[in-house]
Order: structure tokens, then C-alpha cells, then sequence
């Protein structure tokens, strides 16, 4: 009997709680009901202050950040020129062309002068590497110099060939780390030299092609223009090279004859060479044969 009513208390006290605790819960909902009529008024005076003020204006960097994500190609372009212009001093015009164009991160490239019999400059061509991004400022304060007579101008674009060279030495290193895996798993002496020889070529390939990536960042870092310089209201003088004469112009014809002769003989013969083989094939058989039917005639006739 005492269990029985202990049992029956337990029971008692916990109905008790639960009771009480729906009577919390419906306080508690019948709390946030009431707060929820303030709230919506408040957020009702805030969406009027929002429509009383002027639209925010977006920032410009979340918009160009969340606008387009891709990454922008940057065009690969190879810049050539070529400018003549005319002036009052050739010599003077050219040192100031150097200047210009250390003044743009250039350098001159080659050099080739003209003068007249008297010694004075009078045609000057420079080859000139300038900077891409400088070329027409270059192009510009080069035509200062004095009258601009010609210009031209020519671009090409490489961007498909920079593109697919920064692939290919991309596959071609993953191709490496392969071949080089296989390389420590290699086990007989013929596997190993497989794989050597293997990775051998494909790192010839990689440099090769590193070697081309180079070139056309060269090409395409560097505008080149060729610049010439001419004095005013006269041509350029073309030198003409000097002959030799005497001993040593005779020896040199004479060489030059003889490689002449030579070189005409060793193309003959070079010409000639496989129907004489065609005609060896022919007939040395023929002549062997002819031969052994002349030592048997002597024996038949006995």
C-alpha cells in the first residue's frame, strides 16, 4: 500500500508541472502576439522613412565584383613602325632621337649612317626597341625632330598564340610529373631507359616551348620602329663598297672561280651518280657472263 501511494504522488506532482508549464507556453505566445502588433508598427514608420529618403546609390566595387566574374583577357599585341624624317642636321637629330627614346625605357636596336664625301652625316636609319605602351609617344617626339616625310604603322595580334603556348607548357609539365612518377616505378633496365628516353623528349618540347613563350612576350613587350634620318633638300648618299685590285683581287677571283668550277662538277656528279649505280647493276653481270662464255669456247671447239 505505501508503494502504491508514492506511485500515486509521483504521478500527482507531475501532472502538476505539465499543467503548469502549458499554462508558461500560452503566456509566452500570447506575449509575442501582443508584440507583434508594436513591431509591425515600428517596421511601418521604417518602410516610411525608407520611401520619405532617396534610393542608396549601389557601391561601384560590390557591383563590378558581383556583375561579372570572368577574368578579362589581356590582348597580346606586336607593334612595327617605320618613320623618315627630314631635318637641317642629321647628327643632331639622331643624338636627340637616342635621348628620346632612353627617356621611353628604348634602345637602339642597330645602327647604319651615310655621309657625304666630305664626312658629314647625312643619312642615319636606326632600328629602335620601345616599350608597347610607349610607341606612339614615341612615335610622336620622334616626328619633332623635324619634317616627318613617312610613317607606318602595323599591329598583329598573337593573343590565340600566347593563349595556346601557356597551355601546351602547362600539358606538357603535367606530361613531365607523369612520366617522372612512372620513372620510380620503373623496375627491369629497358623500362628505365623507356621512360628516360621518353622523358627526355618531352622536356626538349618544354623548352622549346618556354623558348617560344619568350619570344612573343619579347616581341609583344617591345615595339620596334625603324627610324630614318635624312638632311633636308638632299638625297642620301649610297656609298659604294671599294674594289680591291691587284695580287690579292686576282687570288680571290681565282678562288672563286675554282669553287665555282668545283661546285658545277660536284653537281654533275651528283646528278650522274644513280644511273651510273643503275648502270654498274647492269652490267657487270653481263660482262661476267660474256666472260666465262669466251674461256668456254677454246674447250668446246677441242
Amino acid at each position: 500500500m505505501g508503494r502504491i501511494r508514492a506511485v500515486t504522488a509521483v504521478l500527482a506532482t507531475a501532472g502538476i508541472m505539465l499543467l503548469s508549464g502549458c499554462g508558461a507556453s500560452n503566456d509566452d505566445t500570447s506575449g509575442t502576439s501582443e508584440a507583434a502588433p508594436v513591431q509591425k508598427q515600428g517596421s511601418e514608420a521604417a518602410d516610411g522613412n525608407a520611401k520619405a529618403q532617396p534610393p542608396a546609390q549601389p557601391q561601384a566595387g560590390k557591383s563590378q565584383a558581383s556583375g561579372n566574374d570572368d577574368p578579362t583577357i589581356t590582348r597580346a599585341i606586336i607593334k612595327t613602325g617605320s618613320l623618315t624624317v627630314e631635318g637641317d642636321d642629321v647628327s643632331d637629330m639622331r643624338q636627340k632621337a637616342v635621348l628620346a627614346i632612353a627617356g621611353l625605357d628604348g634602345q637602339v636596336s642597330s645602327e647604319d649612317t651615310g655621309s657625304d664625301p666630305d664626312g658629314k652625316v647625312t643619312r642615319a636609319n636606326l632600328v629602335l626597341k620601345v616599350p608597347t605602351k610607349s610607341f606612339e609617344t614615341a612615335i610622336q617626339r620622334l616626328s619633332d625632330l623635324g619634317k616627318r616625310l613617312q610613317i607606318h604603322q602595323e599591329s598583329t595580334d598573337v593573343t590565340e598564340q600566347v593563349v595556346d603556348v601557356a597551355s601546351r607548357i602547362e600539358s606538357q609539365r603535367a606530361s613531365l610529373d607523369r612520366m617522372r612518377a612512372l620513372m620510380t616505378k620503373a623496375n627491369t633496365i629497358a623500362e628505365i631507359v623507356s621512360v628516360e628516353s621518353e622523358l627526355t623528349r618531352r622536356e626538349s618540347d618544354l623548352e622549346a616551348l618556354l623558348a617560344k613563350q619568350k619570344n612573343l612576350s619579347l616581341q609583344t613587350d617591345l615595339a620596334t620602329l625603324t627610324l630614318t634620318l635624312t638632311e633636308k633638300g638632299k638625297p642620301p648618299v649610297e656609298t659604294e663598297p671599294a674594289q680591291d685590285k691587284g695580287f690579292l683581287a686576282g687570288l680571290k677571283g681565282g678562288w672563286h672561280a675554282f669553287t665555282a668550277v668545283f661546285s658545277a662538277l660536284a653537281t654533275a656528279v651528283g646528278a650522274m651518280l644513280p644511273f651510273l649505280v643503275l648502270l654498274a647493276i647492269i652490267a657487270v653481270p653481263l660482262w661476267r657472263f660474256r666472260h666465262r662464255l669466251l674461256r668456254k669456247q677454246p674447250t668446246a671447239g677441242q
